[in-house]
């Protein structure tokens, strides 16, 4: 071989030497980087692991959101034999939701069990006055009390951020004794979205899913009927591409409440949204200018 050949082969081999190391340094920056949790999120998931430990055994009330997500891999990681999951089924509960929930619990090996609970049975919550959700948390979590099991504490997802809405249901949560670490420990939604990113688990970082019964105007009753309604309509609006929707039910008339950024595209095919809707009773349907709203059907007294 030629000095000019040999010459050429080495220079070619160093620069995919210098190429591969430097993706490679690349690849570790950015694995390494991902991994690093933020101080403050450091030390509230420390204050979780010791939260748990002191709690044990825990049931977990599991919805396959992203707080309840993360609360039971938590327990999942540190309390690996002291600990349950427990989804509860209800006519308030999406059957979409229902599926995510089940799968994320299959994907991440929980233990998990699945419980039947009407809420409608209960009148003060059929009713749909103020506080409905506070009637209702208390019915579904007794249930929950009821099989947990000898020494279970039980415990929910709320964060910080939830301090920030109108929740009755919180007052229910603490008559009956209900832990909730996440908040105790200072996680906010953003904390959660950092430890799932850790935890490899980014797939479960998506919009909170409120329960169907919050689309419905404060002081009407609530029917299967209606929220089943409600369930086909979100369903059609997010198979036309729009995402974090809510359609907020006022009586033949569904308010759509879309992300902010969506708007345009939902006044844009508005007209074919009407058609679709009229086919489940909404003789007006109008598209919210100001987009989604966190909790724009609360009415407090």
């Amino acid at each position: 071989m030629d000095p000019a050949t040999t010459r050429r082969m080495t220079d070619s081999y160093c620069v995919e030497t210098q190429y591969s190391a430097t993706i490679g340094s690349m690849k570790h920056h950015l694995t390494s980087t991902k991994s690093v949790l933020q101080q403050d999120t450091s030390a509230a998931l420390d204050r979780l692991r010791s939260c748990l430990e002191g709690l044990r055994p825990v049931t977990i009330a599991f919805s396959g959101g992203m707080d309840s997500s993360l609360l039971a891999l938590a327990a999942h990681k540190f309390l690996p034999d002291n600990y349950q999951a427990i989804l509860v089924d209800s006519e308030f509960m999406s059957a979409s939701e229902m599926r995510i929930a089940r799968a994320t619990a299959l994907k991440h090996g929980l233990k998990l069990r699945e419980i039947s609970v009407s809420p409608l049975a209960e009148p003060l919550v059929a009713a749909n006055q103020t506080l409905r959700c506070y009637h209702c948390k208390k019915a579904i979590f007794n249930r929950i009390l009821s099989e947990a099991g000898p020494g279970h504490k039980v415990c929910e997802g709320s964060v910080t951020d939830d301090n920030n809405d109108f929740r009755p249901g919180r007052q229910a949560l603490a008559e009956l004794g209900i832990f909730s670490p996440l908040l105790d420990c200072g996680f906010s939604k953003d904390m959660v979205g950092e430890v799932l990113r850790h935890w490899g688990a980014a797939n479960l970082i998506r919009p909170a899913q409120s329960c169907l019964a919050t689309r419905i105007e404060t002081d009407t009753p609530i029917t299967v009927d209606i929220l089943q309604s409600i369930e086909k309509g979100e369903e059609l609006l997010r198979a036309t591409g729009l995402t974090d929707c809510r359609l907020r039910h006022h009586g033949n008339l569904a308010r759509i409440e879309v992300a902010p950024g969506q708007v345009h595209r939902a006044l844009d095919i508005a007209a074919a949204i009407s058609r679709q809707l009229a086919e489940l009773g909404y003789k007006h349907v109008c598209i919210d200018i100001s987009g989604y709203r966190k909790g724009s059907m609360n009415r407090i007294d």
